[in-house]
């Protein structure tokens, strides 16, 4: 093998490293760019999600509204019975 045969392996080799370098930091640069776009659409999803839970904040107040509603029902039921007792009597009273 000459001197001349090892400077050309040299440079091919060189070249073939130098290619390889300058491809893995473009994948390293492509990596990078896509991490920050994810980075910045992950940030706008996160706002709509919050204005989401905003918006829908009352949905999930419904079951407690239910049970509110429900316990109002049956104070009125019973207002409704009471009233119609005390009918009941004052018209037994009226008719004596």
């Amino acid at each position: 093998m000459t001197t001349e045969d090892i400077y050309f392996y040299f440079f091919v080799w060189l070249i073939i490293a130098v290619v390889l370098v300058i491809a893995a930091a473009a994948l390293l640069i492509g990596v990078i760019w896509c991490a920050n776009r994810i980075r910045k659409l992950a940030a706008v999803a996160l706002d709509v999600v919050v204005d989401i839970e905003k918006n829908t904040k009352s949905i999930w107040q419904l079951n407690a509204t239910h049970s509110v509603s429900s316990q109002l029902l049956g104070g009125a039921k019973a207002i409704e019975d009471n009233a119609v007792a005390i009918l009941g009597a004052l018209s037994k009273n009226d008719k004596k």
